[in-house]
């Protein structure tokens, strides 16, 4: 299926239950939207780069809301370990908004662990998660590594990963362990590609172990960390599991 030719979103400013102002575009089908869809974006990535997933949503009947989270993109703060909250307000915003029978999420990376926390937080807010290469403690601290190199080499390309307070994210998810906080969650469908640079495949693998039914694990060969958010057939296929199809 084809996405719409042209639908213009709505540009929205989500509060934060600690008071910050995130922005978020709210993208709407024609009619009464047969259900709901939170996007939530990797670590130093932001709401426009998953607009291609948004039109399908809409052109399958859903309103899709695809949000900064904190200290990216246009978004107030540093992210310092609140994401999980920023999920939380950002899905009462979409249900608040569009009415929508059902809210589901698809979570890219940090954006998956995030919503996946969230929804362990609250067990009834999303019908159904897709989780696209999903992060594990291993990986955010890796990144955090690698972006505190930078910032002390002075390379300026630091600040295109967004806005952090290091170490107080870095001590969230160091007393964290997802696939603990997350065991019995059911309705996620994890798509990994074996070749992600950045997240081992067995994370995946231990996170899908614990995990309640209804599950599904897709494993590619081939996608990268990123490559896969934006192949047309797993958007499609994505959707399904959303619909429940």
């Amino acid at each position: 299926m084809d996405p719409p030719a042209v639908t213009i979103p709505q540009r929205l400013t989500v509060v934060t239950d600690d008071g910050l102002r995130l922005a978020a575009l709210l993208y709407r089908p024609s009619g009464a939207a047969a259900g709901a869809v939170l996007v939530c974006h990797g670590a130093g990535s932001r709401k426009e780069n998953h607009g291609d997933f948004a039109l399908r949503a809409v052109a399958r009947g859903f309103a899709a809301l695809s949000f900064d989270f904190r200290g990216h993109g246009e978004s107030e703060g540093t992210d310092d370990g609140g994401g999980e909250g920023d999920v939380l307000a950002c899905a009462a915003a979409l249900r608040a908004a569009t009415g929508a029978p059902w809210l589901a999420a698809r979570g890219s990376s940090m954006g998956a662990y995030l919503t996946l926390s969230a929804a362990a937080r609250e067990p009834r807010l999303f019908h159904r998660i897709a989780a696209l290469c999903p992060a594990d403690e291993g990986a955010m601290l890796a990144g955090f590594d690698r972006l505190e190199s930078m910032i002390a080499d002075d390379d300026p390309d630091a600040f295109a990963f967004g806005a952090w307070d290091l170490p107080a994210v870095r001590a969230w998810y160091l007393r964290r362990d997802l696939a603990l906080v997350t065991d019995g969650l059911p309705g996620v469908l994890i798509v990994h590609a074996r070749d992600d640079e950045s997240v081992p495949f067995a994370a995946s693998e231990r996170l899908f172990a614990r995990l309640g039914e209804p599950k599904r694990l897709l494993g590619l060969d081939r996608g990268g960390h990123t490559g896969i958010q934006h192949d047309a057939a797993l958007q499609e296929s994505t959707l399904d599991w959303i619909a429940g199809e």
